[in-house]
């Protein structure tokens, strides 16, 4: 497949892509992008996720979770790259030991498989909330996080993010993270999304965080650095902020 850029010709080579997450809301976003393209693509699915638009999109569909070995050793089997979307994001859960079997377990789960499976790059889409609030002001990629985590979900995805980093630096995964400020975009469930869209449409008496400061990052933007990150030999082995400018 020749994608024209500019005035060169990129050659795209087809590659085999196994996604975890395609059903949440930047898995959703990133597999509209890969519907109708030369890479063959297979999704990581639960018995109750809505799959429909998977299906029709020709995605082939492995049933199981990341916390199912044998489930991620068949769906990864002759792939070409690993793209760990899935997680637990929520504000509150009945059962905080979830937090640790998704992020941190089902991490391990995904990374472990990815290297058995031999693939050529794992995209690990992570989050920035694992630097809780560093010293530097502005902070980039080799900041050192703050000593304080302000959420169970950010405390587990930090714990995951230490497993992925210690993979690559022991066992040589082929790992490139991504670090998302907080992701908005149309059709966001997620407590962000419905929190501005309160916001505009009026439903709460009162706005919060006057006085913090939050990076924000369009959904499509996020999908884009996903298949940039995945097809750049040169990404492997680096971290990435993802946020918007103002």
């Amino acid at each position: 497949m020749i994608k024209l850029s500019g005035d060169q010709e990129q050659v795209i080579i087809p590659m085999k892509i196994f996604i975890t997450g395609a059903t949440g809301f930047i898995g959703k976003t990133l597999v509209k992008k890969l519907a109708g393209s030369a890479h063959e693509v297979r999704c990581l699915v639960r018995p109750t996720s809505r799959v429909a638009a998977l299906r029709q999109a020709g995605f082939q569909l492995v049933t199981g979770s990341v916390n199912d070995p044998e489930a991620l050793r068949v769906g990864m089997a002759g792939c070409d790259w690993v793209i760990h979307l899935a997680n637990l994001y929520t504000m509150w859960h009945a059962e905080l030991a979830q937090f640790t079997r998704v992020n941190v377990e089902g991490t391990y789960n995904v990374m472990q498989a990815a290297l058995q499976a031999g693939v050529s790059k794992v995209v690990y889409v992570s989050t920035a909330a694992v630097y809780g609030r560093p010293v530097d002001n502005p902070f980039n990629e080799e900041s050192r996080p703050g000593p304080r985590l302000f959420s169970e979900y950010g405390r587990t995805k930090a714990l995951g993010n230490q497993v992925a980093w210690q993979l690559y630096r022991e066992h040589g995964l082929p790992l490139v993270v991504l670090y998302p400020g907080i992701v908005l975009g149309a059709g966001d469930d997620k407590p962000s999304g419905k929190y501005v869209s309160d916001i505009i449409h009026r439903r709460v008496p009162a706005t919060i965080f006057h006085h913090s400061t939050a990076t924000y990052v369009y959904v499509g933007d996020v999908a884009d650095a996903i298949l940039r990150a995945a097809g750049q030999p040169e990404t492997t082995g680096k971290k990435y902020l993802l946020g918007g400018a103002g």
